[in-house]
């Protein structure tokens, strides 16, 4: 834009100066408002990538201990039943055969 001073003779120099500041003004405000808006976009994802991460491995985690956990007694469970009900059958076997063997 050319400026027209009142003595009728054209400022170049000021329209140059005003053209460059407002360049100027313009890159900068869109620089900041690009920079604001990569940041928070980088920031929200980041922050879903490593929620959902985090959810994930502690998901596992969890199941897998329980997993473990409920094995361990289950085959506890089954294996004291097991010695019991061995114990059990040997023994009633054992009286009832020395019971046969003494009365005949």
């Amino acid at each position: 834009m050319i400026y027209e001073p009142v003595d009728g003779a054209c400022d170049i120099d000021t329209a140059t100066t005003t053209s460059a500041a407002l360049n100027s003004a313009t890159t900068s405000a869109l620089d900041s408002a690009t920079t604001s808006a990569l940041d928070s976009a980088t920031t929200t994802a980041l922050n879903s990538a490593t929620t959902s991460a985090l959810n994930s491995a502690t998901t596992t985690a969890i199941n897998s201990a329980t997993t473990s956990v409920l094995n361990l007694a289950t085959t506890s469970a089954l294996d004291s039943a097991t010695t019991t009900a061995l114990n059990s059958a040997t023994t009633s076997a054992t009286t009832t055969a020395l019971n046969s063997a003494t009365t005949s």
